[in-house]
């Protein structure tokens, strides 16, 4: 009798589990309380953390507390492999968006203020979303050879040239380390993110920085972008808050506080650059270091 109620209990938690299998694979699309029939889903969860993420909110920082401030200007070669999560997908696809793509289109949008460089920089110079889009194209006279009939007929042409986010191979991260007396806590903050691009004006091709967004603004919208690291773990994948906080990337440093107000490549030689960057990151660095006794 124990054996007929166990084998029967088995039978039906096996057509319990069939049941289960069957609703949840059904050919046609369920239909919800109203009738309507609910969309797909491309994950095995609902996605919503990203629209619900918030930067973590900086700690609370007077100017009585800062006992030792510096500000650093580094730049990011987005084509450096540890830089790859910063510049790819090159084209928006499955969600994913580099971080130029995403703040080109946030700015277009409103969500992200851009501003003109000017020296020394302090955002003081904010676009407009057409003064954005103006900046990014030019058009460019010029003249243009023809075969006509066994004869070269010159005529005057012009050239339409629109920059993508995929033009942007660099960017400029301007931050201020600092050390906070009250929490005893050496950190960095960063202000700004100037992004390097070809100039249309240039004969030579040379880069100068288009725009610079302040970044304490836009860590809101960063917040809800979304990218992999190295290792494609879709379940952790990384804002671009996190990333640059985090210092998920590789740099070099160009320039220092200093009297003088001038970048390492202005009294450096090309391979005497690269010391001297190294050599500032470390005495920074360093700085929290000394400020103990053991």
């Amino acid at each position: 009798m124990n054996i007929s109620k166990k084998l029967l209990v088995t039978i039906v938690l096996l057509m319990g589990f069939f049941m289960q299998g069957y609703t949840q694979y059904e050919k046609t699309p369920r239909k919800n309380q109203k009738q309507n029939f609910e969309e797909p889903n491309a994950n095995i969860t609902e996605r919503k953390h990203k629209e619900e993420r918030f930067p973590v909110q900086y700690p609370p920082l007077r100017e009585a507390d800062v006992m030792w401030q510096k500000r650093v200007w580094r730049e990011i070669d987005l084509i450096q492999k540890n830089n790859h999560p910063l510049y790819f997908p090159v084209e928006p696809k499955h969600g994913r968006a580099s971080l130029a793509s995403y703040v080109f289109d946030s700015v277009k949008a409103g969500n992200i203020v851009a501003y003109e460089p000017n020296t020394p920089m302090k955002f003081q110079l904010p676009m407009t979303p057409p003064q954005f889009e103006k900046m990014l194209s030019l058009e460019k006279q010029t003249t243009v050879t023809e075969q006509v009939n066994g004869q070269q007929i010159e005529r005057d042409t012009v050239i339409s040239m629109k920059q993508k986010p995929s033009d942007v191979k660099r960017i400029r991260l301007m931050e201020d380390w600092y050390f906070d007396k009250e929490r005893s806590m050496f950190e960095v903050r960063i202000i700004g993110i100037g992004f390097i691009m070809e100039d249309l004006k240039s004969e030579t091709g040379d880069l100068k920085t288009k725009f610079w967004i302040y970044y304490p603004h836009a860590r809101r919208a960063l917040a809800r972008s979304e990218n992999f690291v190295h290792d494609g773990n879709r379940a952790q994948s990384f804002s671009y808050t996190a990333i640059l906080e985090k210092r998920r990337f590789s740099s070099l440093v160009t320039k220092v506080d200093n009297v003088y107000d001038r970048y390492i490549q202005s009294y450096t030689d090309q391979q005497e650059t690269l010391y001297e960057a190294k050599r500032l990151e470390k005495e920074i660095l360093e700085f929290e270091q000394n400020l103990w006794e053991y």
